[in-house]
């Protein structure tokens, strides 16, 4: 294997690959390596350190591999070293280094590697080391590197490495053992560029070092590409982690009609710790309008997490001299907690609390918050037993009407349930059941303590002259009616703020199987019971005049407690048919038909009746009963006060028929194996019902539904049908439904169309191919290779930039490659009424979502409907995005609601990635019709509708 040229030179020939390790350690050539005498000689004329450098490793050693050869020279008057040559690799504690030639000094031992003349990015050499003083690994590569084993100590020439999300380049760069580096003319980038490759932008410095958590650096100026720009700074601090950090927050900026030009939500980011951080944001406005946003949240793995959110505002709009001059504070408090006390308790909150019900509609930048009607808080308490079935939740809940003013409030909610279970079975149970052993039955407790505040109207107030009431009225808030009840009385006009109830219910069923027939035959039992504290009382008053008598009620409420108590019965069967039909279609063999009747009978008494104790008679304040116009006395309902009109009894048929329709489709591989497999064609059900008991109309309409997809379209489509005749009145008029069923009439047409719904919906996506775009629906990603078909996802990096969705490339067999990942998603709903002879509540309307990479670096997103009954667009939202720079470093963007009252533009340019994506960025927001697109969006779907208005006619008159 050996050969000699010179006495002091020898070559090892490495054919394709050999490896050769230099296992430097006492005992080596005892232990039976082949070690030539020139290199042993070497070894033991140096130091122990300096021949074995890794003999204070623990298992120290190098590793050497070579694709060509391993020369080793050992002159008698100089150092002994050795050369790799070809895809050479050392290995060394942690450390590898990878180059064209590889040279090592046995003496010092210190490692050099250069590339190769081509000077390529594969030809670079490339260091690796992994650990150091911050646990994260060190990758670098250069023209030049020089490595001592000794002191774990480097020197990179024209080095280029990456750190975290950024990469630092210099001229040279000295790497220390603890990972330290020490940059000269280095420049700092987000950008992933080849080598050799200037950045789109880079922050350049003379002097740099990365040590731990940042990047320090000397005087420091920004370039873009090799042009120098204005911005430059005395001295720079970087990040250098991922994920959390503390620094500033960028802020927004832009102008408002009536505060004046603003910075909103600018402040400081700070991670306290690995469970909790602080976000401090402030927001000015050029008129005298400030804001303060703090915002804490905690989290803790497996056990709790939370925000808190407290905003308070002050809003000033004009000068003080003005008299509508403004000046308002304001206030809104959020808090989200949940927390597993146990693996059987929770705890969920979610608080909501504002100073005034319009605080989100004016203040918040969200569209969610600005369209929102109400908001609501709940703080919920919950404990299971899963052994026994038994699960308790205590909560207290807030809602507060925005428009009105009104809230309501649970104070506390209690609800305990104890889950179906089988009072009579028997543990070991010997045979079949008896009939007392399939009784099932479950109790669902729910106690709940209400406060309702309804504020009286103040401009009604004001209108009936009462201007001191009306101010009164407005100034009393909801959370103070709370704990006053003068203020509570004098905002709303009642006595009682608070209404206690606890409803007990415990149904009873059972389930017996008759085989003969299959059939399911299910009894069932319902108990209620209704706990309140107080009920009601009205009576009418009876004022005469010369003119006219009016009549007045007055009700109040009577403290007592008072249990309602109601109950009802019934019986319910189904069973199943199959029918099976011959038929075949190409690969689809056999029609299956499944049907599935139920029948049910339900029974409850009249509950309205005086026995029941349930409603009391209307009665003058002389005691005569208030009587109708037939003479029947009126009666009422003694828990909430509203009239009751006839008998509540219940003898109800229901029915109800669902049907399934499938088939089989077959296929046959070449081995002749086959494959069935089940396809639901259509679903469709329908049902109705019959209350014997009713005075007219017991027979309900019939409802039809019906569910299929096709390929990857779903429809489903709802109908209501009314088996009852129309006939128009003898004076004239609307036709009026009558108690006379249509096939009496008409045999042939026994029901007519009243309600109609239809809905159809698919989404599409495609990566194209060679050859042209991919328009089959429902395209998953990856199925044939490429991009994932995304708006924004997907695209070639700056690696891979060559890859197969580059358009105005040929493709295979000379077509033009045009592939263009692209999404589309749409939902159609057509619906109407026809109560009568003439349709009502026509609606048609198509909504659809939209994305697709125009080129490679453009990519368009956009949201859109049309209703075509009014003949105008709904809501539209355009957002344009393209990559910028050889290495996609930037990203521009381009947003716009054309029209409607969310109308706006903005525009913003910023690094794509990276920690400086939110320091190196531009930003021109527009809120409002100002602009150069001001209107025009108005302007557009005017001449729309327009077009769209001079046919003949929409198709949906």
């Amino acid at each position: 294997m050996f050969r000699s040229l010179r006495p002091d030179r020898f070559i090892v020939g490495l054919g394709a690959l050999l490896t050769l390790a230099l296992l430097a350690r006492p005992g080596a050539a005892q232990e039976g390596r082949s070690v030539p005498d020139s290199v042993r000689q070497s070894q033991q004329s140096s130091s122990p350190d300096a021949a074995r450098p890794g003999a204070n490793a623990e298992g120290g050693g190098v590793e050497f591999t070579a694709s060509d050869s391993l020369v080793i020279v050992t002159p008698r008057d100089s150092v002994d070293h050795g050369t790799l040559h070809g895809q050479a690799q050392m290995s060394y504690q942690g450390a590898t280094l990878e180059a064209g030639t590889i040279e090592m000094n046995f003496e010092t031992s210190v490692l050099e590697a250069f590339g190769s003349p081509s000077d390529t990015a594969d030809a670079r050499p490339i260091f690796e080391r992994s650990g150091g003083s911050q646990g994260s690994g060190q990758s670098f590569t250069g023209k030049t590197l020089s490595y001592s084993l000794e002191t774990r100590r480097g020197r990179v020439v024209t080095a280029r490495t990456q750190q975290q999300d950024g990469y630092v380049q210099g001229d040279a760069v000295k790497v220390f053992e603890d990972s330290t580096l020490f940059v000269q003319d280095g420049r700092y980038t987000t950008c992933d560029c080849p080598p050799g490759e200037t950045p789109s932008y880079s922050l350049r410095s003379n002097q740099m070092k990365v040590d731990g958590k940042w990047v320090y650096t000397g005087p420091i100026h920004l370039y873009l590409f090799d042009i120098p720009t204005p911005l430059w700074l005395p001295f720079g601090f970087l990040p250098n982690v991922s994920g959390r950090r503390s620094g500033p927050l960028a802020p927004d900026y832009g102008q408002d009609r009536r505060k004046g030009l603003f910075l909103r939500n600018w402040g400081w980011y700070f991670a306290l710790n690995t469970y909790t951080d602080l976000q401090l944001q402030a927001s000015v406005w050029s008129k005298g309008s400030f804001e303060v946003n703090p915002i804490f949240r905690y989290r803790k793995r497996y056990n709790y997490n939370g925000q808190v959110n407290l905003t308070y505002r002050r809003t000033q709009i004009g000068e003080e001299e003005d008299p509508d001059f403004t000046n308002r504070h304001r206030g809104q408090l959020k808090w989200r907690h949940s927390q597993d006390l146990s693996p059987t308790a929770t705890i969920r909150g979610d608080i909501n609390l504002a100073t005034s019900t319009d605080f989100a509609r004016r203040n918040s930048n969200n569209y969610n918050d600005a369209v929102s009607q109400e908001i609501s808080s709940n703080l919920r308490y919950n404990k299971s037993w899963p052994g026994s079935g038994k699960n308790l939740s205590v909560s207290a809940n807030q809602r507060q009407q925005l428009q009105s003013g009104e809230v309501s409030m649970t104070l506390p909610s209690l609800d305990f349930t104890q889950r179906s279970f089988k009072p009579f079975e028997v543990d070991q149970a010997v045979g079949e059941d008896q009939w007392f052993e399939k009784i099932t039955t479950s109790y669902d407790l729910s106690v709940e303590n209400s406060y309702s505040f309804s504020p009286r109207d103040v401009e009604q107030l004001r209108e009936q002259g009462d201007s001191l009431e009306a101010d009164r009225v407005a100034g009393i808030a909801w959370y103070e009616a709370l704990v006053d009840r003068e203020k509570y009385r004098t905002a709303t006009g009642d006595d009682e703020p608070f209404d206690f109830s606890a409803t007990h219910q415990i149904p009873v069923s059972a389930s017996f199987r008759v085989n003969r027939y299959n059939l399911s035959l299910s009894p069932n039992f319902r108990y209620n019971s209704d706990w309140r504290i107080s009920t009601v009382r009205r009576v009418v008053n009876r004022d005469t005049t010369e003119e006219d008598t009016t009549r007045t009620t007055e009700e109040r409420r009577v403290q007592g407690f008072y249990a309602r108590r109601e109950f009802s019965t019934g019986l319910s069967a189904n069973t199943e048919l199959f029918g099976t039909f011959p038929l075949r279609a190409g690969p689809f063999q056999g029609l299956r038909h499944r049907v599935s009747p139920s029948l049910s009978f339900s029974y409850s008494p009249n509950f309205n009746a005086p026995f029941w104790g349930q409603t009391r008679p209307l009665r003058f304040a002389n005691g005569d009963p208030v009587r109708n116009d037939q003479g029947e006395p009126i009666r009422y309902d003694i828990l909430t006060g509203n009239r009751v009109r006839g008998s509540n009894e219940q003898q109800t048929l229901s029915f109800r028929l669902d049907n399934e329709l499938e088939t089989k489709r077959v296929r046959v591989d070449s081995t002749g194996e086959t494959d069935e497999e089940k396809i639901k064609l259509l679903d469709f059900d329908l049902d109705t019902s019959y209350n014997f008991t009713a005075d007219a109309f017991k027979l309900s309409d019939i409802g039809l539904r019906a569910r299929t997809s096709i390929r990857d379209f779903s429809v489903r489509s709802s109908m209501t049908f009314s088996p009852y005749q129309l006939r128009r009145p003898e004076d004239g008029g609307e036709f009026q439904r009558v108690d006379r069923y249509m096939f009496t009439e008409n045999p042939l047409t026994p029901v007519r169309l009243t309600r109609f719904s239809l809905n159809l919906s698919s989404s599409f996506q495609g990566e194209g191919g060679s050859g042209g775009v991919d328009t089959r629906p429902g395209l998953q990603s990856g199925s044939r290779g490429g991009t994932s078909g995304r708006p924004g996802q997907g695209r070639p990096s700056a690696q891979t930039g060559a890859s197969s969705s580059r358009r105005g490339g040929a493709g295979p067999q000379g077509y033009l490659d045009t592939n263009i990942p692209w999404t589309l998603s749409f939902d159609f709903n057509y619906s109407f009424r026809k109560p009568r002879k003439q349709i009502e509540g026509r609606r048609a309307t198509l909504n659809t979502q939209f994305g697709f990479d125009l080129t490679p670096r453009w990519s368009l997103e956009g949201r859109t409907g049309y209703d075509f009954v009014q003949r105008e667009l709904a809501t539209t939202s355009i957002n344009l995005n393209r990559d910028i720079g050889r290495c996609r470093c930037w990203v521009m963007s381009f947003s716009w609601v054309p029209f409607g009252s969310r109308q706006s533009y903005s525009f913003s340019l910023q690094v794509k990635s990276g920690q400086l994506s939110q320091l190196l960025r531009l930003q021109i927001p527009n809120s409002g019709q100002d602009g150069p697109l001001g209107g025009f969006g108005d302007r557009l779907r005017n001449t729309a509708s327009g077009v769209a208005g001079s046919g003949r006619g929409s198709p949906f008159p």
